[in-house]
């Protein structure tokens, strides 16, 4: 038998209680309840966590775009 989620109680209960809830809530629950919250209880961003965002790699991304905005100015914009 699989061990229970606290969360899971908790969203039980609240259902149980007053209802059904909507999504918002439950995702509300499910990413920042205080002790249980998927972002409350680690660090989602990062190499040890679920996803690394370009800028944490390296500044390539932001010249990119840099570039890619100056761009679209010289192409749109003889006064530059």
């Amino acid at each position: 038998m699989q061990a229970q989620n606290p969360l899971l109680d908790i969203i039980k209960d609240q259902i149980s209680k007053k209802g059904p809830i909507s999504v918002e809530k439950y995702m509300e629950l499910c990413l920042y309840h205080p002790d249980y919250g998927y972002y409350m209880t680690r660090d989602p961003i990062g190499a040890n966590g679920d996803f690394i965002t370009s800028p944490e790699i390296s500044q390539l991304f932001g010249e990119m775009l840099g570039i890619f905005i100056g761009q679209i100015l010289l192409d749109n914009d003889d006064s530059l």
